[in-house]
Formats: C-alpha cells, sequence, structure tokens
C-alpha cells in the first residue's frame, strides 16, 4: 500500500543514466501524416432538405421580425433574402427558383475540406546520448517536434532537453541532478476570428447555412454574409465613412493569429546518503518554471477588427463624429506564470536478518510543496506594430451600439489579474515485513495539510492511511508444482484524500473593474466563508490475485475494489435571507465497485515465429450514494446531447441517461406524445417541468465494461502489433431534427426527410412533423425521449504498429524502421442498427494518422 504517498503533480522523474556502463549514442526520427478531418461524417441535412425548411419558415412568417429588425439588423440566409425580394416584387419567382436550384447544389463541406483544412504533417527527432563510470553517470536526450496542423493557419513546434547526471563522489552518497527544458511555440487564428467548419456566427449567434460557397466557380476567394450584420445595413450604414464592412473567410487568414510562447523548466536534484548498511537518508528539492506568453492580435484589415470599430462609430448624415475604438490593430498580451515547488527530507530503515527468515523496510517522509500562479492579461487598441505605439481608450463610458438612440456597452476589454498561492504539507511513514519471502505486511500513514480548507477543518490537517497483505502461495510446499511460477493473493485497504484547488474556504471576491452606472469600483463575493471546508476523502478496498503458469507462459491478474468517495465538494442550496442562494460545502459521497481482468499470453515461442497476447477486461460502477444538491425538473437531468450526463442524482450511477417515457407519435398529426400524471400527454411544458416520475432511467450513460486486446506478432526481424478495444454496457442519446435548433442554429439532422408528414407513417419514424408556432418544450420533449435511445456497445481495430529490425551495419550498432497506424477507427461489432459511431456520436472523429520512422544506435 505504499502507493497512498505517491502523490501526483510532484515533477520527480526517476529515470537516471546507470554506472559503469558503456557509452550509447541514439537517434530516432518519425514522420506523421494525418488526414484532414471527415466533416462529411456530421449527420447533418443537405442543402435541399435546409431550404425546403426555410421555405416552411418563411412562408408561416418566422424570417418576419428579423427581415423587420431595425435594430440590430440581423443577418438573414441568402435563400430567405431571396424569397423576400419575391414577396416585394422586386425579382421574379422563377428567377428565384433558379437561383434557389443552384443554391441546392451547393455543400460548405465541400469549400472548407478543400480550402480550409489540409493533411496535417508532423516531423519528429530525437538524439540520445548515455553512458557511465564508476563515479558518474549521464543521460543527455535533445527532442524536436515540427507540427504542421489540420487548419491552413495553424502550426506548432517544440523543443525538449534534458539532462540526468548521477554523482557518487564517495561510496556513501549519491548525487542525482535531473533538468527538464521545454519551449513550444503555437501559432493559430485569433480566438474572436475562428475559421474552423462550424465556428461562423451568421447572426443570432447561428451557424453558416450549408449551402455558404467560400470561393468562386475559378477556386478565388469572395465575399460572404456569414457575419451577424446584414448586408443591407452594412452597405449603407455611414455614408461610407466607416471601415469596409466585407467578410472574405479566406482572406482573414492572414490578418489575425494568436501566438503562444511556453517554457517550461523542471529541476530536481537530490541527495542520497548511506549512513549505516541499513540506514538511508534522502534530500530532494523540485522546482518547475512555466511561464505563457499568448499574443491574440487582429489586423485592421480583419472583419472582427473592422466590425469591432464600426459597432461602436457614432455618426450622423454629413460625417462620421466618433470612433471610440481607434482606428488600427488590437492587441491582447496575455502573460501567466507557473511556479511550483517541492521539498522532502526522506529516511530509508531496512534492517538485515542473518537468518533470513525476517525483512523489514521502514520509510518515514516530510514534503512541503508551493503552486504560485500569476496571471495578467492587457487588452491594446490602435495597436501599430511598427512602431509599437497605442492608443488609449475609455473603458467606463457606455458606447451606443450601431448608432441608435438607446442601449449600447462598454468597450470590450480583456484585461485580468490574478495570483493564487496554494501550500500543502504532509508528514508520512511506509512499512513493509516479510517472512520466509512469502508472507508480507505493509501499512502506511500520512498526514497532509492545504491553506485551501479552514480551521475547523481538524486545524486543516488529513489523516490518511493503509493496511496491506499479501501471500505467495507458490513458495508453499503444500502447492508445489512445477507448472505454477507465481500464484499470489493480496488485499489492501485504506483512505487517500483529494485537494480541489478550485475551491476554498476562504471567501471569495471577484473585483469586476469599474461599474457603468456609477463609474466606481466594484467586486462581488461568489462565495462566502466555510471554516469546515475539508478534503474529499477516498476509501479504497482492494482483493487480487495475481499468477503466472507454465513458465509464465501464461500470466496475469485478477482484482476486485470498492471505492467510497465521501464528503464530495459540491454547491449547496442554503437559506437565502444570508445573501447566497448556495455555497461550497462537504457532503457528497460516490460507491464505486469495480473488477478487472489482465491475461498475458505466449501462444507461440518459436525460433523463428512468435505470437504473444494482451487482454484487459474491467467491468466498472459507480453509484450517488449521497448528494444534497436536488435539481426541480426533471428537465435539468435530461441532457439529449452526445455527451455525458454530468448531473449527480442521488441513489442513480454517475452518468445514468434520464429520458422522458415515450408513447410515440401521434396517428393524426404527428406530434410526440409522453406521459404526464400515467396518462399519454401533449402537455410538454408540464412534463418538462412537472414530478421526477416524468423520466426515467434507460442506463448508464458510462461504459460498464471495457475491453483491449492486444496481439504481438514476430517473425524473425519482422514484428507486428495490432491492437482492438471494446466498450459496451452503455446508451447514449442519439441526435435527431429539432425544429427549433434547426431555425435558430442552423444545426438541422439529416433524418428531416424522414419526418411524418401523413397519417401512417408513425409506424416507421420517430421524428414528429413540423408544427408552427413552433414550441420549443415539445422539441425539447422530443429530442429527449426514449425513442432517441440507442445502445453504445462496439468493438474496434484502434492502431496497427509495424517494424522490421534491419541490424547492425559498419557504423551502426542497431538500425530499425517502423510504421504506426492510429485512429483507425474500423468497427468489427456496433450494438446500434443506425450507423452511428458511439466513441464520436455527433463529434467529428479523431482523423486517421500514419506514422514512419527509423531508430538508430551508434
Amino acid at each position: 500500500m505504499g502507493y497512498l504517498w505517491r502523490r501526483r503533480g510532484s515533477g520527480i522523474n526517476d529515470q537516471k543514466g546507470a554506472l559503469n556502463s558503456p557509452t550509447k549514442l541514439s537517434f530516432n526520427s518519425n514522420l506523421t501524416v494525418q488526414k484532414r478531418p471527415d466533416i462529411y461524417a456530421l449527420p447533418f441535412m443537405n442543402s435541399t432538405d435546409f431550404i425546403d425548411y426555410e421555405t416552411f419558415l418563411f412562408d408561416k412568417g418566422y424570417f418576419n421580425s428579423r427581415l423587420n429588425d431595425t435594430y440590430s439588423y440581423v443577418t438573414v440566409s441568402p435563400v430567405v433574402k431571396l424569397l423576400d425580394e419575391v414577396r416585394k416584387g422586386n425579382v421574379s419567382a422563377a428567377d428565384a427558383q433558379v437561383q434557389i436550384d443552384k443554391y441546392k447544389t451547393y455543400d460548405i463541406r465541400d469549400d472548407y475540406s478543400k480550402y480550409v483544412y489540409r493533411n496535417a504533417v508532423n516531423q519528429q527527432y530525437a538524439i540520445n546520448l548515455s553512458g557511465g563510470t564508476d563515479k558518474v553517470a549521464y543521460n543527455f536526450t535533445a527532442g524536436y517536434d515540427r507540427n504542421a496542423n489540420n487548419k491552413i493557419n495553424s502550426n506548432n513546434d517544440r523543443t525538449t532537453l534534458r539532462s540526468s547526471v548521477k554523482v557518487k563522489p564517495i561510496a556513501a552518497l549519491e548525487i542525482t541532478t535531473d533538468i527538464n527544458f521545454a519551449n513550444v511555440s503555437a501559432h493559430d487564428a485569433s480566438v474572436d476570428q475562428n475559421i474552423a467548419y462550424g465556428a461562423l456566427d451568421g447572426g443570432s449567434g447561428s451557424g453558416a447555412w450549408p449551402y455558404l460557397k467560400l470561393v468562386d466557380a475559378n477556386g478565388n476567394p469572395i465575399a460572404n454574409d456569414a457575419v451577424p450584420i446584414s448586408r443591407a445595413y452594412r452597405d449603407t450604414a455611414g455614408n461610407g465613412k466607416l471601415q469596409d464592412w466585407s467578410f472574405n473567410l479566406l482572406n482573414e487568414v492572414d490578418q489575425n493569429w494568436q501566438k503562444l510562447s511556453s517554457k517550461n523548466l523542471m529541476a530536481t536534484i537530490g541527495f542520497n546518503y548511506k549512513l549505516r548498511s541499513d540506514l538511508r537518508l534522502q534530500l530532494m528539492y523540485n522546482y518547475q518554471y512555466n511561464p505563457v506568453e499568448v499574443k491574440d492580435w487582429l489586423g485592421l484589415k480583419s472583419f472582427k477588427m473592422r466590425n469591432l470599430i464600426n459597432y461602436l462609430s457614432q455618426w450622423n448624415d454629413v460625417a462620421l463624429l466618433k470612433t471610440p475604438i481607434p482606428v488600427g490593430d488590437r492587441l491582447i498580451n496575455a502573460h501567466t506564470n507557473n511556479i511550483n515547488q517541492t521539498g522532502r527530507f526522506q529516511v530509508n530503515y531496512a534492517p538485515q536478518f542473518k537468518d533470513g527468515m525476517h525483512k523489514i523496510d521502514v520509510l518515514g517522509a516530510a514534503e512541503i510543496r508551493e503552486r504560485r500562479f500569476e496571471r495578467d492579461v492587457k487588452t491594446l487598441y490602435g495597436y501599430d506594430p511598427s512602431n509599437l505605439n497605442i492608443i488609449p481608450v475609455d473603458p467606463t463610458t457606455v458606447f451606443p451600439f450601431l448608432n441608435q438612440k438607446f442601449g449600447g456597452g462598454n468597450i470590450p476589454l480583456a484585461d485580468v489579474l490574478q495570483k493564487t498561492t496554494n501550500r500543502y504539507v504532509s508528514l508520512l511513514a511506509n512499512a513493509n515485513y516479510s517472512f520466509l519471502d512469502r508472507y508480507n505486511l505493509s501499512a502506511s500513514i500520512r498526514k497532509d495539510a492545504s491553506n485551501l480548507f479552514g480551521v475547523k477543518s481538524n486545524q486543516k490537517w488529513q489523516p490518511l492511511w493503509s493496511i496491506g497483505t499479501a501471500w505467495e502461495l507458490n513458495k508453499e510446499l503444500f502447492l508445489h508444482a512445477a507448472f505454477i511460477d507465481l500464484l499470489k493473493l493480496r488485499a489492501s485497504y485504506g483512505y487517500s484524500g483529494h485537494a480541489n484547488a478550485d475551491y476554498s474556504a476562504q471567501p471569495i471576491i471577484y473585483y469586476n473593474g469599474t461599474a457603468p452606472l456609477t463609474n466606481l469600483p466594484y467586486a462581488s463575493i461568489t462565495s462566502p466563508a466555510n471554516p469546515s471546508l475539508s478534503w474529499e476523502k477516498i476509501r479504497t478496498i482492494n482483493v487480487g490475485i495475481d499468477y503466472g503458469l507454465l513458465k509464465n507462459r501464461l500470466s496475469g491478474s485478477i482484482e476486485w475494489y470498492q471505492r467510497n468517495s465521501r464528503d464530495l465538494i459540491s454547491s449547496v442550496l442554503i437559506d437565502p435571507t444570508v445573501g447566497f442562494e448556495s455555497t461550497i460545502k462537504n457532503g457528497g459521497e460516490l460507491v464505486a465497485k469495480g473488477i478487472e481482468l489482465e491475461i498475458n499470453s505466449a501462444i507461440i515461442t518459436g525460433r523463428v515465429f512468435q505470437w504473444r497476447s494482451r487482454l484487459l477486461l474491467n467491468r466498472n460502477r459507480t453509484k450517488v450514494k449521497k448528494y444534497d444538491y436536488k435539481f426541480a425538473y426533471p428537465y435539468n437531468y435530461v441532457m439529449p446531447s452526445g455527451s455525458t450526463n454530468t448531473q449527480y442524482r442521488e441513489g442513480y450511477d454517475v452518468g445514468t441517461v434520464f429520458a422522458y417515457r415515450s408513447a410515440g407519435l401521434d396517428p393524426e398529426t404527428g406530434d410526440p406524445r409522453g406521459y404526464l400524471d400515467g396518462e399519454i400527454s401533449k402537455n410538454y411544458r408540464g412534463i418538462l417541468y412537472g414530478g421526477m416520475e416524468n423520466i426515467e432511467d434507460v442506463g448508464s450513460g458510462v461504459p460498464r465494461y471495457y475491453g483491449s486486446l492486444s496481439n504481438d506478432f514476430t517473425i524473425g526481424k519482422f514484428s507486428l502489433t495490432i491492437n482492438l478495444q471494446a466498450r459496451w454496457g452503455f446508451k447514449f442519446f442519439r441526435q435527431s431534427f429539432n425544429q427549433q435548433t434547426a431555425a435558430e442554429n442552423r444545426a438541422g439532422y439529416k433524418d428531416y426527410k424522414d419526418r411524418w408528414q401523413q397519417p401512417g407513417d408513425e409506424l416507421h419514424t420517430n421524428v414528429p412533423s413540423l408544427k408552427y408556432p413552433i414550441d420549443i418544450f415539445r422539441g425539447r420533449f422530443s429530442s429527449g425521449s426514449t425513442d432517441w435511445i440507442v445502445n453504445g456497445g462496439n468493438i474496434r481495430m484502434q492502431d496497427i504498429l509495424i517494424s522490421y529490425r534491419l541490424g547492425s551495419f559498419k557504423y551502426i550498432k542497431d538500425l530499425s524502421i517502423y510504421g504506426f497506424v492510429k485512429n483507425m477507427n474500423v468497427i468489427l461489432w456496433r450494438e446500434n442498427k443506425v450507423g452511428i459511431d458511439p466513441e464520436y456520436r455527433d463529434a467529428i472523429p479523431f482523423p486517421l494518422s500514419v506514422s514512419f520512422g527509423v531508430n538508430m544506435g551508434l
């Protein structure tokens, strides 16, 4: 049970060079090509269906308010604009239909796939030098990565250096130093001008229409209207005095960027002194410094910058009166520093017994840690990169939007000043006892303290302990058998702790700058003090068997565990008369149970051909035994997105999928039907905001079972590794057409064509009929009903590794080449029958990548 004192985040690396070892020089290089993302994998509506739905909405008057909007002048799609021109008599219906038929042949994904995305290319190089004498051992490594990412304007590179030196100046003293340095540089688009597929804002937060074109017939970039403000307004506002307000996505690539520079220095020094043959003293200090600088630039020629300037500009019929945001570039400088320090003193005592029957190892240690985080973000307007000049802005005045007489807002600023310091102190001891090299006992205890917790929480100290035992039966005379190499029974019981740095026992106050009405600084307390806030406690019980049979041709383990997580830190509702609706406190409890099986087998061990395999299977289930925060309505627990449910509900498993009970479609109207008070109902609001009996537990959203099978084949100098993965015992929501999201966000699904249209359709579809006005509660109920629950079980081939050892040459001791295929996503079995990949659902799959490399020892 010594694992209980190995704390994550110490930053200590135990890999060192070896004394009295020959000098070795090795080199590795590989090239990885990753396919461009398969954006066609998403089951979205095609342009024909989308235009059909837009036409339906237009005929019902859905877009009238947007077409007549004279405050925000929101953008509408080209088809809606064209239909409006027909209605006004400015365009004939025949001419409009010709253009609409042309739009139906467009697919925005074609241009994105060809002009925005590319195959990613990753180059990696590494060199290593190691060796040692009787006094000094060394290990030096240098590496360089260069990546051209999938988006055309995205790339990064990384340089790594490592020096590990062990010095033995005298027989009793060993000094080790380990220095790691990494320098990362990255270039991407500005966060305010993301060109990724699905990132465009075509008005009111909506995405782009599926028939958008980025280039003309000759492949030249063209302007389009996938921006929040309509072209009609942008072309006429300001009487020609404003900045050009057109948008051309592909021309944006060179007009904005975000550059990241991150350095990470980690240095460790350790002293190991042998005071006696059975007593060692160890002293260690670790320092980590990680400064990160991010520069986010919007050039004046970028749409986002021109839009910011125009949005707050003021004018009359004659002249441009004021530009609160200066004409020029914008630069956001963000600096963060992470500084971590760890100090540790340790005593190891291992007395020797002459009879050899007893072995004892005792360890005692004290550790202190400090983690400091600093962040400083500044927004600079009027930036001129040629002379580094900037122009101050007025951060407090409320300026009107789009030259209106009312409303408005402040100049957007991303300024942040933040500093946190977290400290930890630990005292620990660990003892192991072995009798006859077959009966083993272990025990550990530690006490941790942190400034995160309250003074009432045992003076901030958390005691943790564990005990363990093991029995190696294969060493017993009564079980002596030639085919048994290892048979060990083991069990452990103990407590560990978890400190969540996001919460504090102290009141948390945020300074929010200047209030718009008073121009005075103001702050808000987001969480009151809780002097009783303490560590989250985890009780773990492990029982296992390790085995090795037939000269270890068959080996592995079987393990059962139970993990109780108590005093979970969560938000809890409190009496609002105290000034807060909720507070952070301990209170939740989770119970996880699982079993893990590992089988390693050497199936064939011939001189020329070998076949080895490794099978891993596990089952896990985590139940919410106690959780104080309870949502008021069923709607809060139903998450019809492709992600796992993150809401805890007492008495149910973590990740449980909750859904509204469906009674199928109404055969007369095609409306979805559910149950309310035990009766079939179309009172959607009542179902969503009624009692908890309106939803049901349809199963786990987290796989109950995981499995992997790795097969290694070797034929002479050739080797092949094939990895299979399996997950089953879980369910998820399948995405479907929803009127509200298709209208508001332009995000429709291809099963639109399968919707109910006439009586009898309910026998073969679950997609409701179209209804107007749009009932958002109807859509929410349908999307979250049991009609869309599918099983997620699947087995897939994930990756393949191939290598060939060429051997040695005159100046090369060893040379091998290899190839690695990753993210194959070859589904061998899928439980659902609708063709959905359960691992990605409504997300773009990780692209296939192929690597080729060489390993060389000199």
